[in-house]
């Protein structure tokens, strides 16, 4: 996470100024008693706190190695500080990172959302695309059993045309037969009807006593009668 904070990979520009070197201090006087007095000048850094600095002054009825410590203890809290300032500074980078953290988590979470909302579509979308595809299939199989039905009425058919041509020619040869006993009957029966005609009308000239004019040609030929007598 560390290595996401810009005061810890970017490394600091070299120094190219002398008070880089060497920082600006300001001079402090303290007196320190005496007889004739006696004054200390302090060398401070530009920015240390006034609180540090009031309190340096009742320091008179210290000794010189009392004031040396007093002074090494500041400069140990400015360097504190300073490590404190740097902390506050990674502090709100670490905020900062979290809180960018937080917000690409919520992009996360919608695009999870949607991602989620598209797979329960697609879900959806292949079990209709099932469901088809399982109703095509019995579909398909009512269609290769009918196919099947057929094939084999048509074998059965194949199988039976020769019966059916026979039975064909068969009708053939009755209805044939039975034309020709029609027409038989049907010349035997005006034969007879014929004959029953001149039977009868010889009866009647018998019995009349009719005998001229009495014509005489076969009973089967009604073609070859005499005009005088129609």
């Amino acid at each position: 996470m560390l290595e996401r904070m810009p005061c810890f990979t970017d490394p600091e520009p070299p120094p190219t100024k002398m008070s880089d070197f060497f920082p600006a201090l300001k001079r402090l006087s303290t007196n320190i008693g005496g007889d004739p007095p006696i004054f200390v000048i302090t060398q401070l850094p530009f920015g240390t706190l006034e609180s540090a600095i009031a309190r340096t002054e009742p320091l008179q009825d210290c000794t010189t190695r009392e004031i040396a410590e007093v002074v090494d203890g500041v400069r140990n809290l400015i360097r504190r500080r300073d490590i404190l300032l740097e902390r506050l500074k990674v502090a709100k980078s670490m905020r900062a990172f979290i809180s960018h953290r937080m917000s690409t988590t919520e992009e996360l979470r919608a695009r999870l959302e949607q991602v989620e909302s598209e797979l329960a579509a697609t879900q959806k979308a292949a079990d209709y695309g099932a469901k088809a595809l399982k109703t095509a299939e019995v579909k398909k199989e009512a269609t290769q059993r009918l196919r099947r039905e057929r094939e084999a009425m048509e074998g059965k058919c194949w199988e039976v045309e020769p019966e059916n041509s026979r039975l064909k020619k068969e009708m053939e040869e009755l209805r044939s037969g039975f034309a020709t006993q029609k027409k038989d009957l049907e010349v035997e029966y005006q034969r007879q009807v014929d004959e029953m005609y001149f039977v009868g009308y010889r009866c009647y000239m018998k019995k009349n006593d009719i005998t001229h004019n009495t014509p005489s040609f076969p009973f089967n030929d009604e073609s070859e009668a005499p005009d005088d007598f129609s």
